[in-house]
């Protein structure tokens, strides 16, 4: 190799080494950093929005009235614990101005349908894993606490809409007034 040639490739590689320690020193030093987040729960929360019967004539025979309650479950806690739903009824008191007047029990009051749930927002309705109606016990009358609607863990995680129908049977003379009843809706985690 000539003495031009050797010069040349000292030179070359020279200016390679220059050029690679000038990046090198050019280059950032890299850390392990992290980006983090907290996610805080929410609640869970159940209501039924108010209903009013349409009014009855006194009579002396037993009579009965239905409706329809709409129930709203939500579930923002995060946590996929799932839940259930129970309704339970106070006696109908009597408001009226008669002095003989008497409250109707709840036991004269009964869910006699609940409805399969529809979703406002959240996670999409599982058959098989809910929002369900329970196998059993969604009927029967509101003096005791009847489990309307549930959630398997897992699923549930939003706001969902139920209607339930409702009968209410009047006994017999009955004063005339306004009677009304206090529901006790309340949500519970796991189903």
């Amino acid at each position: 190799m000539s003495s031009l040639n050797r010069r040349f490739t000292r030179l070359s590689l020279s200016l390679i080494l220059a050029a690679v320690a000038a990046l090198g020193a050019a280059l950032p030093a890299f850390a392990d950093n992290g980006v983090s987040l907290t996610l805080n729960a929410g609640t869970r929360t159940a209501s039924i929005g108010n209903l009013t019967l349409t009014a009855l004539n006194y009579s002396h025979s037993g009579q009965s009235q239905t409706g329809t309650l709409t129930l709203t479950a939500d579930d923002s806690t995060g946590s996929g614990a799932g839940w259930n739903v129970t309704v339970q009824s106070s006696d109908f008191s009597y408001t009226g101005s008669s002095a003989n007047g008497s409250s109707i029990p709840a036991s004269n009051f009964a869910i006699t349908t609940a409805n399969a749930p529809a979703k406002t927002a959240g996670q999409t309705i599982d058959a098989t894993n809910g929002p369900k109606v329970p196998g059993a016990g969604a009927t029967g009358t509101l003096d005791s606490a009847h489990k309307v609607i549930m959630a398997n863990a897992s699923y549930g995680l939003g706001t969902y809409t139920q209607a339930l129908d409702v009968s209410l049977d009047v006994p017999a003379q009955s004063r005339a007034g306004d009677y009304s009843a206090t529901l006790t809706v309340t949500i519970s985690a796991a189903p």
